[in-house]
């Protein structure tokens, strides 16, 4: 955070400044204590399950710079440390967001999608690093709190912010788009998540399209070809540039000659507008990961910068934890794959792809869990991953929770055998299951929706 003075975020938050004194101004936003630096402006957020309030003291005690709050606490009477009441704290995170982002010359890029959003970030925030200083959403923190907290982690030499956008219903990605006021657009697809909130892909593809209008037409847009049929209605709005990509020679950029090398990555020959650029060595796993990396490339294009530097950048390239992660269990004779972190149809088969990939020659198991938010397309989406966990070839697939046991009917209905499948309720169920069936030089994939907290299985499968 730079160039807010305690004038300044008063007057931005709209608030009062209850309590006076002459602190440093704070270069640090805050809403969890447990993480809290010395200087640190905390909110006091309410949360479903407790109130940032009750921790004002241990705020203090840590050395907060000062609060942000919506009532003080009768039992909180200090001196000197700043104290501003506002109305509501969540309104004035964003509010004091606003005005940050308003003192900020950089460029922002907006990421939004139903899959690969993570990714595509890390992807382009490794890109542009090689000409700017960059600032990027952490980890997945891209919703009404995380992406106001990503604007105010922002330090006065960052050139550019990578904000990634998520969504849950219509009128979101149009909220965090006023919040962070994109320069440059990224849809990477357009899928079934969130279909239970929203209840088509039609209305999906219109909540992500809430991102174009937003752009200036001196900006630009980026989205898959696949995609525009189904964002033609919205594509009407666009006043800036637009690059498309895909594997078809239709598309603005392409990749060629896709060479999977399993756990060492992917090599692909890049085309731009029917010219090959060169050869672009990703090191990630998996062909939808060659998606990612074309939305990347498009948006770095439309920033100007080279294929050199373009190609530099995607070969340092890395993902957060739980995404697709490979690791050996403590024996050292298996090898896990962890993409725990979150799950839908899509980013299944993907992942199954990429066991398949790795496990050459060797017995491909699949640990997959329940995918949440699918809507009417729940029991489709499931069966359809069951289906390909047989056409794959796994030795095994195990699945967890209730809408697991349709992974395993399809699995059966396409013809895996009984033996070959096992259903389970719940993790340690699926960990005891795989520790009983598992032989050296397995390969495993443990992927399923954040809610399952698959990681708990990895984490058995790692420590012996």
């Amino acid at each position: 955070m730079f160039g807010l003075t305690w004038e300044k975020i008063v007057a931005a938050v709209q608030g009062k400044l209850e309590i006076t004194a002459d602190c440093p101004e704070p270069s640090r936003v805050c809403i969890d204590t447990r993480t809290l630096q010395k200087g640190d402006l905390f909110f006091a957020l309410p949360g479903e399950k407790t109130d940032g309030h009750y921790f004002l003291k241990e705020a203090l005690e840590k050395g907060a710079g000062g609060a942000v709050v919506a009532y003080c606490p009768a039992d909180f009477a200090v001196a000197d440390f700043p104290l501003i009441i506002v109305k509501d704290t969540v309104k004035a995170l964003q509010q004091l967001a606003v005005a940050q982002r308003n003192l900020f010359s950089g460029l922002v890029v907006g990421v939004t999608g139903s899959t690969g959003k993570t990714s595509t970030k890390e992807m382009i925030s490794a890109v542009l690093q090689e000409k700017w200083t960059v600032l990027k959403t952490a980890e997945n923190h891209n919703n009404e709190l995380g992406l106001p907290l990503t604007i105010l982690d922002l330090k006065r030499e960052d050139q550019v912010i990578v904000v990634e956008m998520g969504m849950r219903s219509l009128g979101e990605i149009d909220f965090l788009c006023r919040l962070s006021q994109p320069n440059y657009g990224v849809i990477t697809n357009i899928g079934h998540t969130h279909e239970e909130l929203l209840g088509s892909q039609e209305r999906i593809a219109q909540a992500k399209a809430e991102i174009i209008a937003h752009l200036p037409a001196a900006g630009g847009l980026v989205l898959p070809h696949s995609a525009k049929n189904i964002l033609h209605p919205w594509l009407t709005k666009i006043r800036c540039p637009l690059l498309c990509f895909g594997l078809t020679a239709q598309a603005d950029l392409s990749a060629q000659q896709i060479c999977l090398r399993g756990e060492k990555g992917i090599s692909f020959n890049l085309v731009y507008r029917g010219k090959e650029v060169g050869v672009i060595n990703l090191p990630l796993p998996g062909k939808h990961n060659v998606f990612n990396a074309l939305a990347a490339i498009a948006a770095a294009k439309h920033l100007g910068l080279s294929w050199a530097e373009i190609k530099t950048g995607l070969e340092k390239v890395a993902l957060p934890g739980m995404r697709l992660e490979f690791s050996k269990t403590a024996s050292g004779d298996v090898q896990v794959i962890n993409d725990a972190y979150n799950a839908n149809p899509d980013s299944m088969l993907s992942a199954l792809e990429v066991l398949q990939e790795v496990a050459r020659g060797k017995r491909a198991i699949g640990v997959l869990g329940e995918m949440y938010e699918l809507g009417a397309y729940t029991e489709e989406g499931h069966l359809l991953v069951g289906r390909q966990a047989q056409e794959k070839g796994l030795a095994y697939l195990v699945t967890v929770g209730k809408l697991g046991e349709i992974i395993a009917r399809g699995a059966r209905e396409a013809g895996m055998s009984k033996e070959r499948v096992r259903s389970c309720l719940n993790n340690k169920e699926a960990l005891s299951c795989l520790q009983e069936i598992m032989q050296t030089g397995d390969v495993v994939l443990v992927k399923g929706s954040r809610g399952v907290k698959m990681e708990e299985i990895v984490a058995g499968l790692l420590s012996g």
